[in-house]
């Protein structure tokens, strides 16, 4: 996508020009601002401006008064951002889908009737006293020591939940050496420094071997690693370059941030 887009929802509010988008496919090519404005909940002069700057950003065409349309590029970014919200409702609702009772990792000794905060951390929810400026709290239904298994109910407020970031080591395809073309120092390094380390491909498994380094998973790595990166766990994916597209493509799609390292020596 095109800076200036990026940077226009980055600005604002990325719900309400989600929205906005939404009414105006709903009802194009004749959209009245007003009818829009009713189905947002907002003013007419409200969604004036923000359907000027749809229209800058290239997400809208207009065609007169009271013609509006959805451009290509409008829709790619409703496609991806529909994509990245069913990604993160799917894994809220696992989080806590079962509401009455859910489970955590006690941060320290906890008793039943206790007001607790809850947190992400290493991608497992844990649950510990509750300090200042804590967003999301419970009740602790079953008890547990520290590091054990507790229930908690009755879960308020929302849960900080923010994606790490995936380093995606490009390594060259066995046509052009495989694993005897890595950089085995920079590969090993960036291995330690993240949390889960996955393989996409088999010169990219032999890659980290050779260097020492096991990784959790080669069969679905891609996966795996993006499940880690939206519940807060640093990855390192070492792809073969021919595959490497299409990781792309899915980190993308599902809303992970990455970072491309060519490890090619």
């Amino acid at each position: 996508m095109p800076r200036h887009v990026t940077e226009l929802f980055e600005a604002k509010s990325i719900s309400t020009r989600f929205r906005v988008l939404v009414s105006v496919a709903s009802r194009q090519p004749w959209v009245q601002q007003k009818n829009v404005a009713a189905d947002l909940g907002i003013t007419v002069q409200a969604v004036s401006e923000h359907m000027k700057e749809l229209v800058s950003a290239g997400l809208i065409e207009s065609k007169g008064r009271s013609s509006y349309s959805v451009t290509p590029l409008g829709v790619d970014w409703l496609l991806r951002m529909a994509r990245q919200l069913e990604t993160y409702t799917e894994r809220v609702g696992d989080l806590v889908k079962d509401i009455s009772v859910t489970a955590a990792l006690a941060a320290e000794d906890l008793v039943v009737g206790q007001d607790v905060a809850l947190e992400m951390l290493d991608g497992l929810l844990y649950a510990r006293a509750i300090r200042e400026g804590d967003s999301a709290s419970a009740t602790v239904v079953v008890a547990g020591v520290k590091g054990t298994d507790v229930g908690v109910s009755r879960i308020e407020g929302v849960i900080p939940l923010s994606p790490a970031q995936v380093v995606l080591a490009i390594v060259p395809s066995i046509s052009d050496g495989g694993s005897r073309r890595v950089d085995a120092v920079s590969l090993k390094r960036a291995a330690s420094r993240a949390s889960l380390v996955a393989a996409v491909g088999v010169e990219a498994l032999a890659s980290l071997r050779s260097c020492g380094v096991e990784p959790a998973s080669w069969w679905a790595a891609t996966p795996a690693s993006i499940e880690a990166a939206l519940s807060g766990v640093s990855g390192l994916l070492a792809c073969t370059r021919s595959e490497s597209s299409r990781v792309v493509e899915r980190l993308t799609d599902a809303g992970v941030p990455f970072s491309l390292v060519d490890l090619s020596s």
